[in-house]
């Protein structure tokens, strides 16, 4: 399956803190994020384009726990919405 999100879509978001994963960067100039297998695999899931409901039916759990796990992570990673936190997995190359 091919991600919903490309790295045309993520030059086209801007509203990400300027020092998070820019093009050009290079690997050791870019932010880490402190993310669980977990939570990657949620957010690749987003990349991919699948709604709360379709993240909760592929990982067995409601979408309250999507949802909870969506906003903690967000929190985590600095990001206000899923297209900011697609745009940053497309730039530090985790999609």
């Amino acid at each position: 399956m091919s991600s919903f999100y490309t790295p045309q879509t993520a030059s086209t978001a801007t509203n990400i803190h300027p020092s998070v994963g820019q093009p050009g960067q290079q690997e050791s100039e870019r932010p880490r994020l402190n993310l669980t297998e977990r939570e990657k695999e949620v957010l690749r899931l987003v990349c991919d384009g699948l709604t709360n409901a379709e993240i909760a039916t592929s990982l067995h759990v409601s979408r309250e726990t999507v949802k909870s796990e969506l906003k903690r992570i967000f929190r985590k990673i600095g990001v206000a919405n899923r297209t900011q936190a697609a745009v940053l997995l497309v730039r530090q190359r985790l999609v």
